[in-house]
């Protein structure tokens, strides 16, 4: 009895794989793509599709709650500054108002100002025929008393020491200088000085030791007298009174040197205001006089 007998297929029809006809080099390139996309196609159809998102996460709440803080600050700024500027508008208005009205009460009082003073001009304008004559006769006061300085026209005297003096008489004394200023106000002076010392009637001329004091100021030769009047007469007349001849006299005899022009201008300064220790003001003219 014939045993059973495996049945083999002959060689030729058994197929074999692409590895071993195709060669290992040719394979790997035509099937190592597609293997890999065809693994991650498999993955893909495998794998659930899912039903819902995936939950923000920790990160995504501390994000959306920063942005809700600054949110919220943005609008609680917003708002205080509407407030805040509300209120400086406000005071902008107050402050407008109040000077408005200080601008409203300087314009009236200016106006007042104005009015007392237009009135004031008025009643000086009617005043002032009384107030010229007061001021003209002030004034006259002042020229005569010698406490105001003057300019004018005049003469010019220069008087010194005889040359190489060695008497007492070749120098000039303090007598010879009251006759020049007696002369020059009996020729018509009207204001006089010498070596800048404005002379009142109450100036005193003499001598304190070896120099001559006026106005109790101690005088430096030479002697300059200046004296304010009409420079066209003053000259002759002061020749004519006593105090000119007793000068030509000794210009001659003595030698004292006297040199007299006349000026255009003179300028003579104001003398100290003196100080009255007696004299009152008297309440009539004549009152009380013998």
């Amino acid at each position: 009895m014939a045993g059973p007998t495996a049945s083999t297929s002959p060689p030729h029809e058994r197929a074999l794989p692409d590895q071993v006809t195709m060669g290992l080099l040719a394979y790997l390139t035509a099937h190592a793509v597609d293997e890999d996309y065809a693994e991650v196609a498999a993955r893909r159809q495998a794998a659930p599709e899912p039903t819902s998102r995936r939950p923000i996460g920790i990160a995504g709440a501390l994000v959306l709650a920063i942005f809700a803080v600054l949110a919220v600050t943005a609008g609680v700024q917003t708002s205080q500054d509407s407030v805040s500027q509300e209120r400086e508008r406000r005071a902008l208005i107050k402050q407008v108002k109040d000077r408005k009205a200080a601008v409203d009460t300087d314009r009236r009082a200016i106006a007042k100002l104005r009015t007392e003073t237009s009135r004031l001009e008025a009643e000086q304008v009617r005043n002032s025929q009384a107030s010229t004559g007061l001021l003209a006769q002030l004034n006259l006061l002042r020229l005569r008393s010698g406490t105001s300085p003057v300019r004018g026209p005049g003469v010019e005297i220069m008087v010194d020491d005889a040359k190489d003096a060695a008497s007492e008489r070749e120098r000039v004394l303090d007598i010879d200088l009251q006759k020049i200023v007696n002369g020059l106000w009996r020729a018509g002076a009207e204001a006089i000085s010498i070596n800048g010392e404005r002379l009142t009637n109450l100036t005193a001329i003499r001598h304190a030791g070896t120099a001559i004091t006026v106005n109790f100021t101690s005088l430096d030769r030479p002697y300059r007298v200046l004296a304010v009047g009409n420079a066209k007469t003053l000259p002759s007349r002061f020749a004519d009174t006593t105090g000119g001849q007793t000068w030509l006299d000794l210009q001659r005899q003595v030698g004292l040197r006297f040199r007299m022009r006349t000026q255009k201008t003179l300028r003579l300064p104001p003398a100290d205001v003196p100080a009255l220790r007696f004299a009152k003001t008297a309440t009539s003219i004549g009152k009380g006089l013998s």
